[in-house]
């Protein structure tokens, strides 16, 4: 043979021999199951299942785990609640079931845990490093909350390859049980998002824990250094009466997700999550249930995520956009309790946002710029919890100019929509004997300084001036003053130059008076809050598109 063609085969043989090196650095994963009671029912069940000792001493790290619990037609009269699907300490991952609302239940719960050693081309096993992240709400309706990796641990080369959810029960923060809805992968990879939902026809405030497992490669003297590289994939959505997902990635699923429809979002009442983990055959399975007694088609997906070893060098992580809309605060009116607001938050909830109310700090009967001071850290707390980077701020009557004043006193940037509804901006038109009995103002320098702030004046004159640079989007709604004792929409319900163009390069006109689309409404000023007409506006206003009311919504 030539001296070229030695070359070549040398070359081709020297690829086939970092071929095979590259191939054998593996990643051995295996799953373990653990049923609790081991036969029979228990009230309320918890199982955790454990990485085996000697796996432990062979190196093999906890990275993942589900949970199973007993259904009508699987060993219980009624779904169990499955109500924690989360890490348990270093090595375990557990699983609790809980009864539904008002139900005596026994049931069983069945925690997997999945556990992986990785190994270099001599079988020489590879540091696997993993730790657990955690994030957990306040109680709250319908609680969400997201865990992400830090920069740090970005930067040390983790990446998240599962996580889980618990939720608050009897006995543990609710007097119901709250149904686990959503528990997935964010968009990107990066961290994990959990949502809970009520339990039907049951409202309640609950908390919701959210815990991701990110894991790395440790430093090791193998040459090119391998790193942990995970990919997501979805399922097929299941629809129908007791909906299943499954998927499976380019390997066995170290974990997954699992997402239902709820009230307001596919279905009439919250499914329940009872099966969410990982199969024999490397796939991770979804499974809802109908709630006790309750006929309830709706629909689940699952997401699994796969993961294996590579010498190539990782691009970096890619920040998905999320389609998850703003939270809204409600800003109430003077001496206005949450009760007036309850057909608008369950109308938004509807809608698939995330909604608290603020009630203004004593009743509204104290400085303005108080009650802004208060609703910013309100506004911080939400973002806080939600992991958005923007409200939504819906005021009604005096909240839209506490609302306003917040802007001007804080700036801008955090507030993405701010609509009002029945709000004086150039002042109210009350008469003297009306704010006397309501606020006390009776026209003497003792006043309370919310007597003059609502009043034309210097103090909404500043108000009115907004930032060159402001980007929210007002909408303002008001009726006419025949029928609003403190706005007029034609007059000082008014914002000036306050027009706005969307995306689409559409108009968003600003200053809205529902008599004139819809003339036979005679909706008044608290009314505002629970108009359906009203209602249709603040769903387009939300979305940025030209506001047409819709005359015949209740």
């Amino acid at each position: 043979m030539t001296f070229l063609q030695n070359r070549y085969i040398g070359l081709v043989a020297a690829l086939l021999l970092m071929g095979t090196a590259a191939a054998a650095q593996t990643l051995d994963c295996q799953t373990t199951q653990e049923r609790m009671p081991a036969s029979g029912l228990t009230p309320n069940p918890k199982s955790v299942a454990t990485v085996p000792l000697d796996k432990q001493k062979a190196g093999y790290v906890r990275v993942g785990g589900g949970c199973e619990v007993s259904r009508f037609g699987f060993e219980s009269v009624h779904a169990a609640v499955m109500v924690q699907n989360a890490p348990d300490g270093d090595f375990g991952w557990r699983c609790k079931g809980a009864d539904p609302a008002l139900v005596s239940n026994p049931a069983w719960a069945r925690a997997s845990v999945t556990y992986c050693r990785a190994s270099d081309a001599s079988g020489a096993t590879l540091p696997l490093q993993c730790t657990t992240l955690t994030k957990k709400t306040g109680l709250l309706r319908n609680p969400t909350v997201e865990v992400t990796l830090t920069p740090a641990l970005v930067s040390d080369g983790y990446v998240v390859v599962s996580g889980g959810c618990d939720t608050s029960h009897f006995g543990n923060g609710s007097v119901h049980a709250e149904n686990v809805v959503i528990s997935r992968p964010t968009p990107g990879g990066q961290g994990w998002y959990c949502q809970a939902a009520d339990p039907p026809n049951n409202g309640q405030d609950a908390t919701v824990e959210a815990s991701l497992v990110a894991c790395r490669v440790g430093p090791t003297a193998v040459t090119p250094k391998p790193s942990l590289q995970c990919t997501v994939t979805q399922g097929t959505q299941g629809t129908g009466a007791y909906p299943k997902s499954i998927t499976k990635g380019a390997s066995k699923a170290l974990g997954g997700g699992c997402e239902l429809s709820y009230a307001g979002n596919g279905s009439a009442h919250a499914e329940f999550m009872v099966q969410q983990g990982p199969q024999a055959d490397g796939s991770w399975a979804c499974l809802a249930a109908d709630p006790p007694l309750i006929s309830n088609p709706g629909t689940a997906k699952a997401s699994a995520v796969s993961c294996n070893l590579t010498t190539s060098t990782l691009p970096p992580p890619v920040t998905v956009p999320t389609t998850r809309k703003n939270p809204i605060i409600i800003v109430g009116g003077t001496l206005a309790s949450e009760i007036i607001y309850w057909v608008l938050e369950g109308r938004l909830r509807a809608d698939g946002y995330y909604v608290e109310f603020f009630e203004l700090p004593g009743g509204g009967l104290i400085d303005i710029r108080e009650g802004a001071q208060a609703l910013k850290y309100r506004i911080a707390d939400v973002l806080l919890k939600t992991g958005a980077e923007k409200v939504n701020l819906i005021g009604h009557s005096q909240g839209g100019i506490t609302a306003r004043t917040y802007v001007h006193d804080y700036g801008w940037r955090l507030v993405d929509n701010l609509i009002s509804l029945g709000t004086p901006h150039k002042g109210t038109h009350a008469d003297p004997l009306l704010a006397a009995l309501l606020v006390g103002c009776v026209g003497q320098p003792t006043d309370k300084p919310i007597c003059t702030q609502l009043r034309a004046g210097p103090f909404l004159d500043e108000i009115n001036k907004r930032a060159s640079d402001d980007d929210i989007a007002y909408t303002n709604i008001n009726s006419v003053k025949a029928l609003d004792v403190f706005t007029d929409g034609y007059t000082n319900g008014r914002m000036d130059n306050c027009d706005r163009t969307n995306a689409q390069g559409q108009t968003l006109k600003c200053n809205v008076t529902v008599q004139e689309d819809c003339p036979g409404n005679l909706v008044e000023h608290v009314g505002l809050a629970s108009n359906g007409v009203v209602y249709s506006g603040v769903r387009q206003a939300l979305n940025r598109q030209p506001i047409k009311l819709d005359c015949s919504a209740l």
